[in-house]
């Protein structure tokens, strides 16, 4: 084998590494992510397309402070939801009108837009309802779930409570 010909095979086998550590490191954010939820059943990652898509939504649709966080400060109308509870989010929910079947989304609190770069996932907002205890949980990790349509923000960065704004 020529100098050409096992550099080349060299610069092969470091790409398929580099490729195989991202996918690892995908992968662990999404068990961060899904460890909270029961069953993974109506749970979809988005790919890159539907991804930079409802990034751009959430961009031009809630505030962000440089990167770190949601700047829920700037909504029109934020709750806290203390004592988390599936009943007391669904109430809330329903008697704010702002239930939907539409799918919303979930993503990393470490991962906000424009340079994210981590997994999303798509599921039911009854999913998110459903498993809001563990969301909300003090092991959990840090995450934000976004919905276009009715156009909402879940946060879940601190135990025992979530923020709701629109």
């Amino acid at each position: 084998m020529d100098m050409n010909a096992r550099k080349a095979r060299l610069e092969l086998l470091l790409q398929k590494q580099k490729e195989k550590e991202k996918n690892d490191e995908i992968q662990m954010r999404l068990v961060w992510m899904l460890e909270p939820f029961s069953t993974k059943e109506g749970i979809r990652l988005l790919d890159d397309k539907e991804r930079e898509k409802m990034k751009t939504e959430l961009i031009e649709s809630i505030p962000i402070i440089e990167w770190v966080s949601l700047d829920l400060e700037k909504m029109n109308n934020k709750f806290v939801i203390h004592n988390v509870s599936r009943d007391k989010v669904a109430s809330f929910f329903k008697d704010k009108e702002l239930y939907t079947e539409n799918s919303v989304y979930l993503f990393l609190q470490d991962d906000l837009p424009p340079f994210s770069t981590w997994p999303w996932v798509k599921m039911p907002l009854s999913k998110i309802i459903e498993n809001s205890i563990n969301l909300a949980a003090e092991e959990a990790y840090p995450q934000y779930v976004f919905s276009p349509s009715p156009r909402f923000v879940i946060e879940f960065v601190e135990s025992d409570l979530i923020t709701i704004a629109w």
